[in-house]
């Protein structure tokens, strides 16, 4: 083999070896460059992924705020509701029960009153028989008649109030035998007075 040929072999095997190298190094650049690349976009993937994860638990977190104040609110609102529902049934029954304390009460003060009137007619009648022959059929009378007074002011004693029960006493003894005429009309109208205070009070 001539020295031209020997120096065109070595040229060409010097330029494989070093294309081979150059290659080489370029490679090993190149995948580490691919590696930087790869563990950049796993960096940035986990960033992205723990945003994600952060901006989710904020917004659950909100979320579950957001339906805690909505539930107390509704919690609250019906409390309310019912407490107002409770007060109207309160005063409703309340009202109900002084309605029928009141009617109870006229009807007690009415049967007084009227047993009152009775026994004053009847007073008057045997008065104004003393000396005759009616005069002990018109006692009798009065008698009965003052009985039912009595029995009528059972009823406005424990109907009340006490003023009201005061004045029909007051009344009752202006009926007696021996009350003078003047005592029954100021004792009458005392009642009349006291009890229609008691019935318009609230």
């Amino acid at each position: 083999m001539s020295d031209a040929v020997m120096t065109a072999w070595i040229a060409a095997g010097s330029a494989v070896a070093g294309a081979l190298a150059g290659g080489a190094v370029t490679g090993w650049f190149t995948l580490a460059a691919a590696r930087k690349q790869a563990q950049s976009t796993v960096d940035a993937a986990a960033r992205q992924a723990d945003a994600a994860w952060a901006a989710g638990q904020r917004q659950a977190d909100a979320a579950w705020d957001a339906g805690r104040r909505q539930a107390e609110a509704a919690w609250e609102a019906g409390r309310l509701q019912a407490d107002a529902q409770l007060d109207v049934a309160r005063q409703t029954l309340t009202a109900q029960h002084l309605a029928a304390q009141r009617e109870v009460r006229r009807s007690a003060y009415a049967a007084f009153l009227t047993a009152a009137d009775t026994c004053h007619q009847r007073r008057l009648a045997w008065q104004q028989a003393i000396g005759t022959p009616e005069a002990a059929g018109c006692r009798d009378r009065h008698r009965a008649a003052l009985s039912a007074v009595t029995e009528a002011l059972t009823l406005v004693r424990l109907e009340g109030p006490e003023p009201v029960s005061s004045a029909a006493e007051t009344l009752e003894r202006s009926l007696d035998t021996n009350a003078s005429a003047g005592q029954y009309p100021a004792a009458h109208a005392d009642f009349l007075d006291t009890a229609r205070t008691a019935l318009a009070a609230p």
